[in-house]
């Protein structure tokens, strides 16, 4: 984040972990797998420290995946068991609030996310915010494959300059998806992926969203 966060035009979100405080129950989903196969379970702390996309490494370090021919069915059990109980995710603390406040302030805002395309529209409806996105961009299969592809194209069809927007995520792959738009970046290690994972990147990392909230607070009305 090279500039004021108030100079940036358009914010671009990554949705699971970043906005949604979801890490939680995707430890879970992957725990209730393991116990299903007598595989050690991963702690919570731990979790963060070994995810990264694609996730089939993920489920290559901890004995789920032995060969590429079991990503589908392994893909399709972490998922049934993620929706089976998605409804008790919330916002991350200050989240909704941050992108009002940004909104206020003229800024409009977009989701690109690995998420599938008609389970992330669905979550956002559900969860009535949809209206507050110009665009929701989510992928294209349950596998949560990389998104930079899809972020080449994410402006242009927004309309908005690259100099004009923030990407705000939560792993080094939402850091890949940014350069791949050419846009300045912002990582919050309260997600999937933990602090150590996202520093000495050369972008700014940040804890919580209050740090953001401080920043607007401290730059007034007129910021």
């Amino acid at each position: 984040m090279r500039r004021r966060l108030t100079d940036y035009r358009h914010f671009v979100w990554d949705w699971n972990g970043t906005l949604l405080d979801d890490t939680w129950l995707c430890c879970e989903s992957l725990n209730r797998m393991l116990a299903d196969r007598g595989l050690p379970l991963v702690d919570p702390a731990d979790y963060t420290r070994i995810f990264e996309f694609p996730v089939q490494r993920v489920y290559r370090k901890v004995g789920l995946l032995l060969d590429e021919a079991g990503f589908e069915a392994v893909s399709r059990e972490f998922v049934d068991s993620y929706e089976s109980r998605k409804v008790e995710c919330g916002l991350h603390t200050g989240a909704l609030e941050l992108i009002d406040a940004l909104s206020a302030r003229g800024a409009t805002h977009s989701v690109l996310s690995a998420y599938e395309s008609r389970l992330l529209n669905a979550t956002l409806e559900g969860m009535r915010l949809a209206d507050r996105f110009r665009k929701v961009c989510g992928g294209g299969d349950i596998h949560a494959r990389s998104k930079a592809e899809r972020a080449r194209h994410h402006l242009r069809d927004l309309g908005v300059g690259a100099d004009d927007a923030l990407f705000v995520g939560d792993t080094a792959h939402d850091l890949e998806a940014a350069r791949a738009m050419g846009v300045d970046c912002l990582l919050v290690a309260h997600g999937g992926q933990h602090r150590s994972r996202l520093e000495g990147h050369g972008v700014a990392v940040i804890d919580s969203f209050a740090e953001l909230h401080e920043i607007l607070d401290g730059m007034g009305a007129g910021g």
